[in-house]
């Protein structure tokens, strides 16, 4: 083979070798695949939250009831740090955070925090964990939305079946650490419940994703889960205008007793609280 035959052929294998293989995981998912090989690696995470809509903070704050104590909200909605005080990812939300987070102890009781209907469970990857999404209609919240709330990184796989109907503080699954070992959590993990919360103007919605993990009610949108404690709300663009004082929402629990706290409260703290 003459020199310039030789070179010809080193030339064409490489472009064979450049636009026949097949493509990276990362193209393959659209890009929502693995970043390289680092401790940083994703999985691919396909919720709601990947949808174009501004994810703001809403500044609103928890007021338990006296007389209980309450997990408080370790990372709220909206705000670009961790539970640890360390910022956010940025190539999330634009690095904000798209649901609350409470720290709990892997198997701390979590409860419905209104009256639904189970939609979906599964296991996702990474940043998501084993989850599940409940359906609560406006007579369920005494909100005029249809609310749509993800419970992840749970312990294990619920004991209920999609239709199933779950009642207002009923226990509906365990805190884990689930879809959190490895990157920022080390090989541990961070147990913890991190519940996510969608309006929309009715009860349609479709479930798709690599992991069926993604529900996208019909035209709804993700905003504070504390917003499922408010009153007489009607535009939840009004939550931001609030006055400070307004941003003190009582919230109804349940006690160690399984007693609601106020009595008679459609919407509850997602873990029972102690009382003192």
């Amino acid at each position: 083979m003459t020199g310039l035959a030789h070179t010809m052929l080193l030339v064409c294998i490489a472009f064979l070798s450049a636009t026949l293989l097949p493509l990276s995981a990362e193209a393959q998912m659209g890009g929502y695949g693995r970043k390289g090989m680092s401790g940083d690696a994703e999985a691919p995470v396909d919720t709601v939250e990947k949808r174009d809509h501004a994810i703001t903070a809403t500044d609103l704050k928890a007021d338990f009831p006296t007389g209980f104590v309450c997990e408080p909200v370790a990372s709220p909605f909206g705000s670009p740090y961790r539970y640890d005080g360390s910022k956010r990812r940025g190539d999330r939300n634009s690095g904000l955070h798209g649901g609350m987070d409470l720290s709990l102890k892997e198997g701390t009781p979590l409860l419905a925090v209104a009256s639904g209907e189970v939609i979906a469970r599964g296991e996702g990857g990474r940043l998501e964990g084993i989850f599940l999404w409940l359906r609560h209609a406006p007579a369920d919240t005494g909100l005029p939305y249809w609310v749509f709330s993800k419970y992840q990184h749970l312990a294990a796989l619920p004991d209920l079946t999609e239709g199933a109907r779950v009642q207002v503080g009923q226990i509906i699954a365990f805190s884990g650490a689930s879809g959190t070992a490895g990157g920022h959590y080390g090989a541990a993990g961070y147990p913890h419940l991190h519940l996510s919360t969608f309006y929309g103007p009715g009860k349609e919605y479709t479930v798709k994703g690599m992991y069926s993990s993604m529900v996208q009610g019909k035209e709804a949108v993700p905003d504070d889960p504390l917003i499922l404690y408010l009153r007489e709300i009607t535009d939840l663009a009004l939550v931001r205008g609030f006055s400070a004082e307004k941003k003190k929402v009582g919230v109804a629990v349940v006690g160690e007793d399984g007693t609601v706290h106020p009595a008679g409260g459609k919407t509850v703290w997602p873990v029972r609280c102690k009382e003192n």
